[in-house]
C-alpha cells in the first residue's frame, strides 16, 4: 500500500511536470505568434499577400506564403 507522504510526493510531481509542459506551450505559441506577426508586417511592407495556413494550434505547425500582388 502507498503512504500518503508517497502519494502527495507523486501528485506534486505530476502537477510540477504539467505546469512544465503548460509552459513550454505558451512559449512555443508566444514566440511563432510573433515570428508570424514580423513577417507579415515584413510582406505587406513589400506590397505582398500574406497566406496563412495554422494546421494544429497546440503544436504550432503552420504554413506562411509572402506572395506579391
Amino acid at each position: 500500500m502507498i503512504n500518503k507522504k508517497h502519494l502527495n510526493g507523486v501528485i506534486w510531481l505530476l502537477f510540477i511536470i504539467l505546469l512544465g509542459i503548460s509552459f513550454m506551450i505558451n512559449v512555443t505559441h508566444y514566440f511563432n505568434t510573433k515570428e508570424i506577426d514580423t513577417a507579415s508586417s515584413l510582406c505587406y511592407e513589400k506590397g505582398g499577400n500574406v497566406i496563412l495556413k495554422i494546421y494544429n494550434n497546440l503544436t504550432s505547425e503552420y504554413y506562411f506564403s509572402c506572395e506579391k500582388k
